[in-house]
């Protein structure tokens, strides 16, 4: 007790100390929030772009790359301090979405209405038979998971890095896509993004898989100067072939050669903060539990390797051991956040003081345009959509 007593007294006669500041922090959080949600309100507002595939696409993902480019907006005041930190200004956020909805697979791009026409305008340069369509979001179409967990089965995984933020993943041009246009037949072309679209190709009635990249440019990220150490540091750590050459070379490793050129191929591309989410819904009575086993490991399995980076599973809806959730409040919980973070598409301006936000990966645009871009003949799902080079109308399931 006398311990107690001393450190209850310690407490009080400092509080003149630590007070004013906790007090501080506390209302800069809350200032700083509340004029963030005030302009989040007001300034952004979205359109959600559904990108009808053409039959033939001839290019490589590099052409998906100036797409996404041009969501490497600075925009909106968010690069002043005094716009930042006292109007609430932010950099505009956006997000690329694969969806299968019972199977049919599609491919939205949702960005602020202040970038849209750009969007739209560089996409049609890039594929001129394919349809830019404004449609509504797709996730308004499923009841709200959170009113409905007794009729609706839910799994949610975010993901992250295998490595440092700075060493790429396995992108289109070590896959040697950018090189193969117009010299291998589409069946001669291994592009990674077609396993995930097997796989969403798959579903049955009654389920969904949702995945989304939301992301925003890089101007406050550190990665640059990580990435340049990291290359200095390689060829630092290299040996001298022979102790009698006038300059000394340096010998690196296969693996450090790849990654020290993946590097400085990263470092000439626009940069973006990333969040990834998936999440699966399905029916109670249509729901397949070996879905989640797609989450849990070959979803980005082969943007990964040994000499570069890799995507894993972070977090996700499901636990391993009784004891994780021993009130069974837990994870029901999660799911219900994990819902509305995918239908709001967050991850960057929370304002809680109870919930951290998912820290972001960062991707450059090479590695967004692997993750997401318009497959050729090379992926001949059945279900992946295709309309005709001459323009219609838009497929008559989508989403209304």
């Amino acid at each position: 007790m006398p311990a107690l007593n001393f450190v209850l007294s310690f407490i009080t006669s400092t509080a003149f100390i630590w007070l004013p500041i906790v007090l501080g922090i506390v209302f800069w959080r809350s200032y700083t929030g509340y004029k963030r949600e005030i302009y989040i309100n007001e300034k952004l507002d979205y359109d959600m772009l559904e990108i009808n595939i053409p039959k033939d696409v001839f290019k490589s993902p590099k052409a998906m790359e100036l797409v996404i480019e041009v969501l490497h907006h600075l925009g909106g005041g968010a690069m002043s301090w005094k716009n930042r930190f006292w109007d609430g200004a932010v950099l505009y956020p956006s997000s690329l979405e694969i969806v299968s909805i019972e199977g049919s697979i599609y491919f939205f791009i949702r960005c602020s209405k202040k970038l849209t026409a750009l969007v739209k305008s560089t996409l049609y340069s890039q594929f001129p038979n394919a349809e830019i369509n404004e449609v509504d979001d797709y996730t308004k179409y499923v009841p709200d998971y959170t009113q409905n967990e007794d009729s609706w089965s839910l799994y949610g995984a975010d993901f992250k890095l295998a490595r440092d933020n700075f060493i790429p993943i396995k992108t289109y041009v070590d896959y040697e896509l950018d090189s193969a246009v117009g010299k291998l037949d589409e069946n001669q072309k291994i592009d990674p993004i077609t396993p995930m679209l097997e796989f969403l190709g798959t579903l049955r009635a009654g389920e969904q898989i949702w995945i989304q990249f939301v992301i925003r440019a890089d101007p406050f990220n550190s990665w640059r100067e990580d990435a340049n150490k990291k290359i200095q540091d390689i060829m630092g750590r290299g040996k001298p072939i022979s102790d009698d050459e006038p300059f000394q070379t340096v010998k690196l490793t296969y693996a450090e050669q790849e990654m020290v050129k993946s590097i400085e191929r990263n470092l000439s591309k626009p940069g973006f903060e990333c969040v990834i989410r998936g999440l699966y819904l399905a029916k109670k009575e249509n729901e397949n539990p070996g879905v989640k086993g797609f989450f849990k490991g070959p979803i980005f399995r082969p943007y990964g390797s040994q000499y570069l980076n890799g995507i894993k599973k972070n977090t996700d809806t499901t636990y391993d051991w009784v004891w994780e959730d021993i009130t069974g409040m837990r994870y029901p919980a999660l799911k219900r956040s994990f819902f509305n973070d995918y239908i709001n598409r967050a991850g960057f301006y929370n304002n809680s003081f109870f919930k951290k936000n998912t820290p972001p990966v960062l991707f450059t645009s090479e590695e967004l345009a692997t993750l997401f871009h318009i497959p050729g003949r090379v992926s001949e799902t059945v279900s992946l959509e295709r309309i005709d080079a001459t323009k219609s109308e838009a497929p008559g399931n989508l989403p209304t």
